[in-house]
């Protein structure tokens, strides 16, 4: 072997040792962006139920005592049936998605706005606390909901919210033709609000 063969050789290995270095370290740059983003989603949904139990919360808060088993027809929930709904479906389909147990809940032992508001801080902390523990490699595990549905576990827990989020807006509906402002919005859709706006 010639000074020259031995010079391509030497060059060939650096270059690959290079090329096989950069590999690595995208890879291992991906897959710790990869989990950086999942952690940033994680985040961002305890955030939202956060602010979405302030706003069921409020919402409740505006309901008269006498006007839990209010219906604007028989075909409809009335407001202590849509907030046991909300607290019973996003405890099982919780408990689904994150592969957990569900909470020990007695719904129909919530007769008072006190019960239920009670009940809501509770379940919506228990999904926090439950997220803020979720193993994000298993995201894109297949689970069924139903028996007629297949969805990814990431896809779940944007559904559970969905979910809740649909039943809040029926309460706000109700509320509306039972003459019951229901509160303002905007507070809870926002994480930052602007305090300098001139």
């Amino acid at each position: 072997m010639n000074t020259v063969d031995i010079h391509k050789a030497f060059k060939i290995i650096v270059y690959s040792l290079v090329v096989g270095l950069l590999l690595i370290s995208c890879v291992a740059n991906f897959e710790s962006n990869s989990s950086d983003i999942k952690n940033q989603q994680i985040e961002n949904h305890i955030i939202d139920w956060e602010r979405s139990k302030s706003h069921v919360l409020a919402i409740l808060d505006v309901i008269p005592e006498d006007k839990l088993d209010f219906k604007s027809n028989e075909e409809v929930r009335s407001f202590s049936e849509e907030f046991k709904h909300i607290i019973s479906s996003v405890n099982g389909m919780t408990a689904n998605a994150l592969d957990i147990n569900p909470q020990d809940l007695d719904i129909e032992s919530l007769k008072t706005k006190s019960d239920i508001a009670d009940a809501v801080t509770t379940t919506y902390n228990w999904v926090t606390s439950n997220l803020s523990e979720f193993d994000t490699s298993r995201n894109d595990e297949v689970i069924e909901y139903f028996g007629m549905f297949r969805v990814t576990r990431s896809r779940a827990i944007s559904k559970i919210y969905e979910h809740q989020a649909h039943h809040k807006s029926k309460v706000i509906g109700n509320q509306r033709l039972a003459g019951i402002a229901p509160p303002a919005y905007g507070m809870y859709l926002f994480d930052e609000l602007i305090e300098d706006q001139d």
